[in-house]
């Protein structure tokens, strides 16, 4: 049962790191001063730093979700930038229909499922997971 958990936790971290890494090289390729300048217009304060800041976290941040690579402190970047997104910018057009929240509000919350149950088919778990303690209640996986 463990391997169809890993397998769907997999495919989970692809999808949503697809998008972010997608949205980040977006930004990254129409530069940090477009990004800054189009933060700006809508409202966005410190629009340079949060072009900076929504660059390196969206495209790294979605390699290292499909990489399965410091999985909690990259769901919590993730979501904390999908925050930003939500409460500066989609906020006011409501849950659904254009410029709606509802896919920030699904790729912040997602991020933060997968950076804290991303499943042992990660680097983290390849490097790490022999060593790592199990949280209570789940058996250790430890090498024969």
């Amino acid at each position: 049962m463990n391997g169809i958990r890993d397998l769907f936790a997999l495919i989970g971290r692809l999808g949503i790191g697809a998008i972010f890494i997608a949205h980040g090289w977006q930004k990254l390729s129409q530069g940090i001063a477009g990004t800054a300048e189009g933060f700006a217009q809508l409202g966005v304060p410190q629009p340079q730093a949060a072009a900076w800041f929504t660059t390196i976290v969206e495209l790294g941040g979605g390699i290292a979700l499909v990489l399965g690579v410091a999985l909690p402190l990259v769901g919590v970047l993730l979501a904390i930038d999908m925050a930003g997104a939500l409460f500066l910018v989609h906020l006011p057009y409501g849950l659904l229909g254009q410029n709606g929240y509802e896919l920030v509000l699904a790729l912040g919350t997602a991020s933060l499922a997968l950076g804290f149950n991303g499943g042992r088919w990660t680097l983290d778990y390849a490097v790490l997971g022999r060593n790592r303690r199990s949280a209570p209640g789940q058996r250790a996986h430890t090498a024969a």
